[in-house]
């Protein structure tokens, strides 16, 4: 008994568990690991990279479109963009107007588009801005996700960086972004541990 107790006391005052808001969009420099630490990548000098867009923590069942655009340093040129399923971009290489043409399923997170870019510059520190698209369809409030099942139904999204760091969601020779604040996954109080046992 006094092993499941001490147990349940490291459990219950471990810290908090850092979660990602609801539908987060922002850019990773992996396409499978979505971590603060992908989200800084130091571009050897006119060497191609990858990069892409990721929607995190998704509310819909299913994704038929989304928009958003990037603003970057000149020296950082698009050199292709694509994505999955009959991605078609009404836009241009950093300003996305997105359609699928099979809707995206998103049982997690979802990898929108696959950048080769290339920097230009010398370890030259530089800031990836994600806002909303020109034109935009909801009013300029942010980077956007129409349904799979309504396209009608649009949602606006969160920056994986939060919403007050001004839209920054990578960087080039950086820190990178940090996650918005931390969620406790239990109570942490030694009032709710001891509620446990009464």
């Amino acid at each position: 008994m006094k092993t499941l107790l001490t147990m349940a006391l490291v459990l219950l005052m471990a810290g908090t568990a850092f979660a990602q808001l609801e539908n987060s969009m922002g850019v990773f420099f992996s396409d499978t690991e979505f971590t603060e630490a992908n989200t800084n990548f130091d571009a050897p000098m006119n060497v191609p990279f990858a990069a892409h867009i990721v929607l995190m923590n998704p509310t819909q069942a299913s994704i038929g479109g989304y928009e958003c655009s990037l603003e970057v340093s000149p020296s950082l040129l698009a050199l292709s963009v694509g994505g999955p399923n009959g991605w078609t971009n009404f836009g241009d290489n950093f300003n996305h107007l997105v359609g699928f043409t099979t809707p995206l399923m998103s049982p997690g997170d979802v990898v929108f588009a696959t950048y080769s870019l290339m920097y230009m510059a010398d370890s030259v520190a530089s800031d990836i801005f994600m806002g909303p698209s020109v034109p935009s369809s909801v009013d300029d409030a942010g980077p956007a996700i129409a349904d799979g099942g309504n396209p009608d139904l649009l949602i606006v999204c969160n920056y994986t960086s939060g919403p007050d760091m001004d839209g920054i969601v990578a960087t080039l020779f950086g820190p990178g972004i940090e996650f918005p604040g931390g969620v406790a996954t239990e109570n942490q109080s030694w009032s709710g541990v001891k509620s446990l046992f009464e």
